[in-house]
C-alpha cells in the first residue's frame, strides 16, 4: 500500500505540475542560468542549474518536463525517505501508513514537488542528513558509525549547494547532542562528516572566494528585514500549520492521543528524542528570527517532516480516515491552484503574479522581432523573458540567445544577470520590456515604443500591461551606476 500511495500520488503531482502551474520565476532564473554555467551564483548555489543541466541533455522530452523532472524525483525519493526516519524512530506498521498519507497529501510539500526551486533538494538532503544521524543512533556502541556520519555529510554539503538553510539541520539538533549525548563530540566521526561536507562544498566557496562572498552576503540579507514588527515573531505559526496539514488540524480536537503506550527500544527513544529537540529548536529559531523581520513560509520547511512525524504517531484516525481528509486537502489545494476551473475570477487566484507570462512574452517577441539582447526593469520578468522567448534550438542551447539584463539601479539588489555585464557593450539594437527607462533611453540614439503587451488570466482579465521598445544604437556611456546591494 504504501509504494502505491506515493505513486499515486506521484501521477497526480506530475499531471497537476504539467497542466495548470505556471513556471515560476525562481525556476525560469535557475534554468537561464544554463547561458553562462558558474560553479555558483548571485543568489543561489550551484546544484539546481546543474542539475537542470543533465534533464535538458534528455533533448526529446518537451521544455517543461525537462525543467521540472528532477522536482519530481526529489519529491518521490523524499517520501521514502521520511518512511525510513519514520522506521528508524519506532514507527509501526499502521502509523508508517499515516505517516506517508500526511506526506503525500500535505499542501506545503506537495506544492514543492510541482516546481523545480532549490525547495524541494533543501527537503530531499534534510530527510537524508536526518536519516543518517538516525541511523547513528541506532549503531550499537563500539560500532563503526563513520559511515553514517559521511553519508551526513555529504547530504549537508549537496544540501548547501542547493540552500544554505540546510545549515538548520545541524544547528537544530546540536542542543540534543551537548545535553543528551556529548560522547559524539570526542568521536571521530562528526568532523569526518565536516569536513566531507566542506569538500563537496569546494564549488560555492571558490565562486563567493572569486566574488567577494555575494552569495554569503546575499543571504546574510536575509537575516534583518525592514519589517521588524515584533508580531512577526508568531504570525508565522498558523500559516505554517495550515500550509502543512490544514484538515488534518481538526485532529487536534479529540483526535490525538496525548499518552502513547507503544513499545520502542532505546535506539528507536533516542531517535525521538532528537527530534523533539530538533523541532524545539527550530520554532526557538524562527520566533528570534521573526523579531529581526518577517519569515518565510518556505523558511518553516524544516519542521515539516517532523510535524508529519508528531501527527502520524499521535493521530487516532486510521489510514482510511487520514486519506479522506488528505484527499479534501489536495482538493483545495487544486482549487487554489487553478480557481478558474470553477468559474472563480482572478482575485481568487492567489497564483496571479506568476500566470500568463508565456503569452506575454510570445507576444512581445512577435512585437520586437529578431534580437540579440532582452532588458528589463525587474529580474523576474528577465528570467521569464530569457525562458519564454522563442528559440529554434534545443535542450540548454536554447538559452544561448538572447541574453540580458535587469536595468542597473542603486535602489536594487544584484542578481546573476547583472555577473553577465551584457549592458557593458555596445550594441546596434535592443529589445526592452517594461515601463520606460530613462536610464536605458539616455544611452540610446533612439528609443521607440513598438506597442504594448498584456499579462492576460485565464478568464480574460488583463492583469498588468507593459511597453516593449526598441533601443538603436545603445552606448555603456555614462558608465552605469554600482550596485552594491545583495
Amino acid at each position: 500500500m504504501r509504494i502505491w500511495t506515493l505513486v499515486l500520488g506521484l501521477i497526480g503531482l506530475i499531471t497537476l505540475s504539467l497542466s495548470a502551474v505556471p513556471v515560476h520565476f525562481d525556476e525560469a532564473q535557475y534554468t537561464t542560468w544554463l547561458a553562462r554555467p558558474e560553479l555558483s551564483y548571485q543568489t543561489k548555489g550551484p546544484f539546481v542549474t546543474a542539475v537542470q543541466s543533465l534533464t535538458h541533455a534528455l533533448e526529446f522530452l518537451p521544455q517543461l518536463v525537462q525543467v521540472r523532472l528532477p522536482a519530481w524525483v526529489a519529491w518521490f525519493l523524499s517520501g521514502g525517505l521520511l518512511v525510513w526516519l519514520g522506521h528508524l524512530a519506532g514507527f509501526d506498521q499502521q502509523a508508517g501508513r499515516r505517516l506517508l498519507i500526511l506526506y503525500v497529501t500535505s499542501p506545503m510539500l506537495f506544492a514543492l514537488g510541482m516546481v523545480h526551486t532549490t525547495d524541494i533538494w533543501l527537503l530531499f538532503f534534510m530527510l537524508l542528513a536526518l536519516c543518517a544521524f538516525a541511523s547513528i543512533l541506532h549503531c550499537r556502541p563500539n560500532q563503526q558509525t563513520e559511515l553514517w556520519w559521511l553519508l551526513m555529510g555529504a547530504a549537508l554539503g549537496l544540501g548547501a549547494l542547493a540552500k544554505l538553510s540546510i545549515a538548520l539541520v545541524p544547528l537544530s539538533i546540536l542542543p540534543w547532542v551537548i545535553i543528551r549525548s556529548p560522547r559524539l563530540i570526542f568521536t571521530a566521526g562528526p568532523y569526518l562528516g565536516a569536513l566531507l561536507c566542506a569538500f563537496v562544498m569546494t564549488p560555492w566557496i571558490l565562486w563567493n572566494l572569486d566574488h567577494d562572498f555575494a552569495h554569503l552576503s546575499h543571504e546574510l540579507g536575509h537575516v534583518n528585514s525592514e519589517s521588524d514588527n515584533w508580531f512577526h515573531a508568531i504570525d508565522w505559526i498558523p500559516v505554517f500549520l495550515v500550509a502543512a496539514i490544514p484538515v488534518m488540524l481538526v485532529a487536534v480536537f479529540g483526535g490525538l492521543k496525548l499518552r502513547i503506550d507503544d513499545f520502542v527500544n532505546e535506539r528507536e527513544e533516542a531517535v525521538r528524542d532528537m527530534l523533539r529537540f530538533s523541532f524545539g529548536a527550530l520554532v526557538i529559531l524562527f520566533v528570534m528570527k521573526g523579531f529581526m523581520g518577517e519569515v518565510l513560509l518556505n523558511w518553516t520547511l524544516p519542521m515539516v517532516p517532523v510535524l508529519l512525524l508528531i501527527f502520524a504517531r499521535r493521530m487516532r484516525w486510521s489510514a482510511s480516515g487520514v486519506l479522506t481528509a488528505g484527499a479534501i486537502q489536495i482538493a483545495i489545494l487544486v482549487i487554489l491552484i487553478y480557481p478558474y476551473a470553477l468559474g472563480l475570477s482572478m482575485k481568487q487566484d492567489p497564483f496571479q503574479k506568476i500566470r500568463g507570462w508565456d503569452r506575454v512574452i510570445h507576444d512581445a517577441a512577435v512585437l520586437a522581432g529578431p534580437t540579440d539582447i532582452v532588458t528589463t526593469n525587474h529580474y523576474s520578468t528577465q528570467a521569464w523573458a530569457l525562458y519564454f522567448w522563442p528559440s529554434d534550438r534545443a535542450g540548454a542551447d536554447r538559452y544561448q540567445v538572447p541574453t540580458g539584463q535587469v536595468i542597473p539601479t542603486t535602489t536594487r539588489r544584484r542578481n546573476q544577470y547583472d555577473n553577465w555585464d551584457v549592458l557593458s557593450t555596445t550594441y546596434p539594437s535592443l529589445v526592452h520590456i517594461g515601463q520606460y527607462s530613462e536610464e536605458l533611453a539616455r544611452r540610446c540614439l533612439r528609443f521607440d515604443e513598438l506597442g504594448q503587451v498584456s499579462q492576460v488570466m485565464p478568464d480574460g482579465t488583463i492583469r498588468s500591461s507593459l511597453s516593449v521598445f526598441r533601443c538603436t544604437g545603445f552606448s555603456p556611456e555614462p558608465a552605469w551606476p554600482d550596485m552594491n546591494q545583495h
